[in-house]
């Protein structure tokens, strides 16, 4: 029996001393791994992997066009003013009125005194002249072209229940056209959202303090961002029309300062290209400008973040 204790004793020593050498040096599995799906990532290309989709650039040609900024305005001093002249329209109509029905009642012989009649005549000027102050006032703030408008009331409608905006863009000096454009497109002043197209409705009386260029109202047929909101302009102008190649906003990548775009290369990879965006289009797309990119090229549209992270990755040497 004492001898049978110690030999138990060795035996778990032994075994133990195993399970230890197991788990510290596990054996390596004879499955082989799986084969690498692409090359490495180098500077400006990257393996073709199933989640990145291309699309060829479409030719396209714009016209002529400068660039400027622009605010969403608040309507409600537009509305105020009309409002103002529309109320001394109605009391100087009512004065004038006034003043036929009395004087037709003095030249008959009635019940209608000469003081009765020069009375009703001086009020009948105060209150035009009230309404040509008010008037003026209003083509001096928002322009003869906004307030000689036909459908101004049903403007004014669509204004104050928020269905329509009114902004105004302004150009830096040198940039005005000889004659006002008929239509802009306007967005967000920052980030990459859509432009939405707008219609001029006509100079801007007032010069902005800032910019010191011509400045223009238009009208912005959707439903407005807040008053105050910046905004980015594109006024199309008479000129030479400028070739473009058309891709989606999904295609651009911005890196150190610069725009990006990537193209599939002829080796399988792809390869980053430095583009200029020449315009911002309202259908989710993007004009740019040169010859980087042509109508045979396939520019990545979907995964092109991903592409430059794993170029940015790859250059760090952080693998795949």
């Amino acid at each position: 029996m004492n001898k049978i204790i110690p030999s138990l004793v060795a035996a778990f020593a032994l075994g133990g001393a195993v399970t230890w050498l197991v788990l510290k040096h596990p054996v390596a599995e004879t499955t082989a791994a799986a084969p690498d799906t692409g090359p490495k990532i180098e500077a400006g290309t990257a393996a073709g992997k199933s989640q990145f989709t291309t699309k060829e650039p479409v030719a396209a040609t714009l016209a002529a066009e400068v660039r400027g900024y622009g605010r969403v305005l608040d309507p409600a001093p537009l509305i105020a003013a009309a409002g103002e002249v529309a109320a001394a329209r109605a009391v100087a109509d009512a004065s004038e009125k006034e003043f036929t029905r009395t004087e037709t009642l003095h030249d008959n012989g009635e019940n209608a005194s000469q003081q009765a009649v020069e009375t009703a005549e001086g009020a009948a000027l105060r209150d035009r002249a009230l309404l040509d102050a008010a008037r003026a006032k209003l083509v001096a703030t928002w322009g003869r072209s906004l307030v000689e408008r036909n459908d101004l009331p049903a403007l004014l409608h669509s204004l104050a229940l928020g269905e329509v905006g009114l902004v105004r863009i302004d150009l830096l000096p040198g940039d005005a056209p000889e004659k006002a454009p008929a239509t802009a497109q306007v967005g967000l002043l920052t980030g990459e959202a859509a432009s939405h197209d707008a219609e001029v409705l006509g100079p801007a009386p007032a010069t902005d303090a800032q910019a010191q260029g011509a400045g223009y109202f238009a009208l912005l047929r959707t439903v407005p961002p807040a008053p105050g909101t910046a905004l980015r302009a594109t006024l199309t102008v008479p000129g030479e029309p400028q070739k473009v190649m058309i891709v989606p906003r999904s295609a651009l990548v911005r890196h150190e300062g610069g725009v990006f775009v990537y193209v599939k290369a002829s080796d399988g990879g792809y390869e980053r290209r430095l583009v200029e965006v020449a315009r911002n289009l309202p259908d989710d797309g993007v004009a740019l400008a040169g010859t980087v990119v042509d109508e045979n090229d396939k520019v990545v549209v979907t995964g092109a973040q991903q592409l430059l992270a794993n170029e940015i990755l790859g250059a760090l040497g952080g693998g795949d």
